[in-house]
């Protein structure tokens, strides 16, 4: 009997009582001794979780989060280094980090990959020494676009709502130098859009952004985009679709296991005064601002992967 906690967002796109009732029927059909927790504001999730897993009455042998990537991102906040092994129904907008796995979205189907033989060892990117990421955190014009995402487009139009606010923010960002730092390194570039990967994709598949990334190298890729010129943008962006991004002159890429620094370069401030820093975004929802210390947490989460 596989113990388990099932959690998700009852606000979610794609979450719903019959989808709940569906999935519950179908661990409990296959032998799952099921408690499950609703939530419904940001970081409820991980902190409900966090709790039940220090009630010393209750005792659980794995984790499931049915949403997106926001859940998920959750989840895994709690469960880091517990060696509780997290399993994952896709029922997000984006599920990104799905889509890169290849977890199915099919219940039945996502449920059969809850085996022991399953279970994998993966890193975890550690931003500010507070918060873990499975995927990647990244600051530049993406960002905007995800601050600027209306929820209720979001659940509406789904991923069309991300196409059009990415559209949007690309033609209105002003760009911002950075300059990113690897400790120990003595690796220094500036750039305008910076991204440190765990995984290959951005979004989907085709948009391999990090090509060389694996999940359990114990390495982060590091991918900056050195030129704030929109054509120069545009044409390392569609480079990207045949994996050549990185081989171009103003792109610098490094895979890394030491601390990565990302920060304003407040020189390239014109007027004298401090810009407001620039945003930064883990996993797809915004986190904080610039400055920001990276690191990666090798074998640092057990999971489920087809």
């Amino acid at each position: 009997m596989q113990k388990t906690l099932l959690v998700y967002n009852i606000f979610s796109s794609g979450i719903s009582s019959k989808l709940i009732n569906g999935v519950l029927k179908t661990l409990e059909g296959k032998g799952f001794y099921v408690d499950k927790i609703g939530t419904s504001r940001i970081g409820e999730a991980s902190e409900k979780i966090k709790n039940y897993l220090k009630d010393q009455s209750k005792t659980i042998n794995m984790v499931i989060a049915v949403g997106g990537d926001g859940i998920i991102n959750e989840a895994v906040n709690a469960l880091a280094f517990t060696k509780i092994p997290l399993g994952i129904i896709p029922r997000g907008t984006g599920n990104a980090f799905a889509k890169d796995r290849k977890i199915p979205f099919k219940v039945k189907k996502a449920i059969e990959v809850f085996k022991t033989e399953n279970v994998k060892e993966i890193d975890l990117g550690l931003v500010n020494d507070t918060k873990y990421y499975l995927m990647m955190c990244s600051c530049g014009f993406d960002v905007k676009a995800i601050a600027s995402l209306n929820p209720g487009l979001k659940k509406k139009f789904k991923i069309l709502a991300y196409v059009y606010h990415g559209i949007k923010a690309f033609f209105t960002y002003k760009p911002v130098e950075l300059i990113m730092r690897v400790s120990g390194e003595n690796v220094l570039c500036k750039g305008y859009f910076c991204i440190a990967s765990n995984v290959r994709s951005y979004g989907v598949p085709m948009l391999q952004i990090a090509p060389e990334a694996s999940i359990d190298d114990g390495l982060l890729d590091i991918c900056v985009f050195m030129n704030k010129g929109k054509i120069s943008f545009i044409a390392s962006i569609l480079a990207i679709f045949v994996k050549m991004h990185i081989n171009f002159k103003n792109v610098f890429y490094i895979k890394t296991a030491s601390e990565v620094i990302i920060e304003q370069d407040y020189a390239k401030d014109s007027k004298g005064g401090r810009q407001v820093a620039p945003l930064v975004q883990i996993d797809g929802d915004v986190y904080c601002s610039l400055p920001v210390k990276i690191k990666v947490k090798n074998k640092a989460l057990n999971i489920f992967l087809p």
